[in-house]
């Protein structure tokens, strides 16, 4: 029945408010149906686990096949890697499918006013329908992850996206509303006060959508975080006033984000009030272009009980989070968030600060620059403020048979107190003989990547934590340095191009002939073989072992050490390098490092052959009643997560394939 004409506008107005709020909500169920199909289900079922396998099989097998189609995938065009996930291409195309047919959806009979100016006036709405998602997916606080399951990296690229899709939208508003009153000539329409305010709106989002991309936030960090805040202001007001239409739901997003920045700056307070310190923080530069910032937290009157500590986390944080940090003496409004590398049981936070652009070079330029000769050991002393903590919203590690940590460089920082805290309370309840809910003997593998030896510097206090585990056989820990060589820390004459080294030292049998692994002195040998050349090698004192695949090295048959020497034997398509090592101290940065309680490899880590190798130590353990799980937790650049995330593709592809969870945290 056709809408009488005098009601048409009221009609219009009706359904655009309809539609604008059903992007919203649309947007929320999305994410709250897969925080419960994804997250907490899983999460549920696992803490209900017992110590041989998995509950509820059928579900993790379904997860298994949904993360098989729409994990991260690889594609190489020109020899460069590209990673891009099925599963948010999948949501993208079907969200704007959503919003196309929203926007053509009970306007044909709204003839009162061309069908060009109504088109207009509703792409405008749902466009504007995406405003709360955008800025709840930057909120500090943790509410948006937890109802999602989402993980901070595929937040970030949500707000990315709807950013661009909200411009797009918006784009095609004010186009075919300018087209419609040029079009007869009313030019007094589009320069009237709100048309003004609405030009200003698309102006100032425009900057924020084009400006965000990561060549001009590398280039110009600082100017770009300000203009952020600035055009983000503008771009919200004047979209509060060009349509009256719009106010409800601008200030429901505005509202909500608000609430999570003044939470934020009362964590910083009340943690201001009960640091012993009031805040001052020490920092030590750790080399050219590292620091520690240890801020000392309030042991002594500690209460749990107390709101603030129940509340915010005070002296309770969990492994993995991360805080904002602020120092004024250096950029007096910025706060950057950096991940705690300590446990709460140390009474002090500890953070790795890498030196980049902007904050972190200019801190480092101040302490390089003070007179030392007023501080003792080093170590500086500046008035710090700090929001948080935040994040590490994942699944519990301590239900999975297998563990494997993966970090790149400072992105050890994530890994290494996440490891550190999964023994601890393995250990704790090993002593209460507590085997509810959990494996009995969980095997956990910790790969730190650096450039450089120098480089274990940055987190010794939490590796001098982690080798009782691995002399006590209970963690295995594999050190890889990509840029440099053996022969820069033993007197050798060869030299090695880039090793790919991999693999298993504690496992006698999980590797066949035609994947790579590695073995230190004592270990058993991954792949067994009758040929006595390759024993004699394997009982060589003090040796290391190198399998590899691609034969990019080259070596010399001896030394002018006595007590070093190389061989190199080729069994079928695999190579075999041992080297044998000579276990004196060279150096004093030697004899800090230099011991057999964990494995240093000169090369890049296989990634996914060490996520199939352990997979597939679970699959020869599996029973047709039995269904195990392996974890693998990374944090590193984008390209090494990226790397693991679809390194663990393939383990989910393998035959009989236990259930894979992949974390990931991205820098």
């Amino acid at each position: 029945m056709a809408i009488p004409f005098d009601q048409q506008f009221f009609v219009e107005k009706e359904r655009n408010n309809k539609y604008e709020w059903l992007v919203t909500i649309l947007s929320l169920l999305i994410l709250v149906i897969h925080g419960i199909l994804f997250h907490w289900i899983p999460k549920y079922l696992r803490s209900k686990r017992d110590a041989a396998t998995l509950p509820n099989i059928r579900y993790f097998k379904f997860i298994k096949k949904w993360d098989q189609l729409t994990s991260c995938c690889k594609i190489t065009i020109w020899k460069r890697d590209f990673f891009y996930q099925p599963s948010l291409v999948l949501f993208c195309v079907a969200f704007v499918g959503t919003c196309v047919g929203l926007c053509f959806a009970e306007i044909r009979d709204l003839d009162y006013q061309p069908f060009i100016y109504a088109m207009s006036k509703r792409i405008g709405r749902v466009a504007v329908g995406n405003l709360p998602l955008l800025l709840w997916s930057v909120a500090r606080n943790d509410w948006l992850t937890r109802i999602s399951g989402l993980q901070y990296d595929r937040l970030e690229f949500l707000h990315k996206w709807q950013s661009r899709l909200m411009w797009i939208m918006i784009s095609i508003h004010l186009g075919l509303g300018c087209y419609y009153w040029l079009s007869l000539n009313f030019l007094i329409m589009i320069i009237i006060p709100p048309q003004i305010f609405g030009f200003m709106a698309y102006g100032s989002l425009f900057i924020l959508t084009w400006s965000s991309t990561k060549i001009i936030r590398k280039w110009a960090y600082d100017f770009w975080i300000v203009q952020h805040r600035v055009f983000a202001f503008i771009m919200l007001f004047m979209a509060f006033i060009h349509n009256p239409g719009n106010r409800a739901i601008v200030l429901v997003a505005v509202h909500a984000l608000v609430i999570d920045r003044v939470v934020s700056k009362l964590l910083v307070y009340i943690n201001k009030k009960y640091s012993p310190t009031k805040c001052r923080s020490q920092f030590e530069i750790l080399d050219e272009d590292t620091v520690l910032m240890t801020i000392p937290v309030k042991a002594q009157d500690y209460q749990p009980v107390h709101w603030y500590n129940k509340f915010f986390s005070y002296k309770n944080w969990k492994p993995g989070q991360h805080i904002y940090i602020n120092v004024p003496k250096i950029k007096w409004f910025q706060y950057h968030p950096f991940t705690i590398a300590s446990l709460a049981n140390s009474n002090e936070m500890k953070l790795v600060i890498r030196m980049q652009k902007g904050f972190t070079k200019s801190l480092m330029k101040y302490l390089q620059e003070i007179d030392h000769d007023e501080h003792d050991d080093e170590i500086v002393t500046i008035n710090s403020m700090y929001a948080g903590p935040y994040g590490a919203v994942h699944q519990p590690f301590i239900t999975f048979d297998s563990i494997v940590f993966f970090g790149a460089g400072s992105g050890a920082a994530f890994t290494f107190p996440v490891c550190l805290d999964l023994l601890q309370e393995i250990d704790q309840k090993d002593s209460e003989e507590d085997y509810l809910f959990r494996p009995q003997h969980p095997k956990v593998r910790f790969v730190w990547v650096i450039k450089y030896r120098r480089n274990m510097i940055w987190f010794k206090w939490m590796l001098d934590q982690l080798i009782p585990y691995s002399l006590q056989g209970k963690l295995i820990i594999d050190i890889y340095i990509t840029r440099e060589h053996q022969n820069k820390h033993h007197h050798h004459h060869h030299h090695y191009s880039e090793i790919s080294a991999f693999a298993s030292p504690s496992s006698s049998s999980s590797s066949s002939s035609s994947s790579s692994s590695s073995l230190s002195k004592g270990d058993a040998i991954p792949n067994r073989d009758s040929s006595d050349s390759k024993r004699n090698l394997l009982k060589t004192p003090g040796s290391r072992v190198v399998i590899n695949t691609t034969t990019r090295f080259s070596s010399s048959s001896s030394s002018s050490e006595p007590n070093q020497q190389t061989k190199k034997i080729k069994t079928s398509s695999v190579q075999v390098s041992t080297v044998t090592q000579d276990l004196t101290p060279q150096t004093k940065e030697d004899g800090e490092f230099n011991n057999d309680k964990y494995n240093i490899f000169y090369g890049r880590p296989e990634i996914g052959t060490i996520i199939q190798n352990e997979a597939r130590k679970l699959i020869s353990d599996e029973s047709k009643t039995c269904y195990k799980a392996l974890a693998v937790a990374s944090c590193g650049p984008p390209e090494f997560t990226n790397n693991v995330k679809h390194s663990c593709q393939g383990a989910r592809r393998l035959k009989n394939s236990p259930d894979v969870y992949c974390y990931t945290e991205a820098f």
